[in-house]
């Protein structure tokens, strides 16, 4: 027994826009060419798009009686793409590392994360220090505390704290922003 293939209704769902056949609403407003062709059946609106040799497609289901273009649907959907795409790559990514280590930390190692950090931030990155803390380890959250502090004061000249140092769970953790330097232009006298 042969399973009845729904390919059409898969795609459906995926691009959410609905032509020709598949728009069962009664009455339409059809748009060509930036002209209102006012509002007619759907079956007007259907034999007009194929008399274009074009396909009608629903742009705006929720209103009333829904706005259908009589366009080419495979250059409208690349156009819509396209847009899509250009709005995703326009949009700013938060960038942000994390470093974490333990507040028995030793001295030499300190200076190496301290080291990743300021990397972190002259590349324009923001740093999430987290102190982590094991089992019994709990009870000495305070010199978590010290540890933050001292990589926050090793790192002042190029990072300012955006957060922290504060508790969360079994860690300690702070945020350092990358530092903004004013550059004040010399008056001319």
């Amino acid at each position: 027994m042969e399973l009845p293939n729904n390919n059409s209704d898969n795609t459906f769902k995926k691009d959410r826009v609905r032509r020709n056949e598949q728009i069962r609403i009664p009455q339409v407003l059809v748009i060509h060419n930036g002209k209102n062709l006012g509002v007619m059946s759907n079956r007007n609106a259907l034999d007009l798009s194929r008399y274009y040799d074009l396909d009608l497609v629903e742009v705006s289901p929720n209103s009333r009686p829904p706005v259908c273009h009589i366009m080419d649907y495979g250059k409208f959907m690349y156009d819509r793409q396209k847009k899509q795409k250009e709005s995703t790559s326009k949009q700013s990514q938060i960038k942000e590392k994390e470093v974490d280590f333990r507040y028995v930390i030793g001295e030499n190692d300190l200076q190496t994360k301290v080291n990743q950090i300021r990397g972190f931030l002259e590349k324009g990155f923001k740093v999430r220090c987290v102190c982590k803390f094991r089992q019994r380890e709990n009870i000495h959250k305070n010199h978590g505390f010290e540890v933050i502090k001292k990589v926050i004061d090793m790192v002042q000249d190029v990072g300012v704290v955006e957060y922290g140092p504060k508790l969360d769970g079994n860690r300690v953790i702070c945020k350092i922003d990358v530092k903004k330097v004013n550059k004040i232009k010399p008056k001319d006298e």
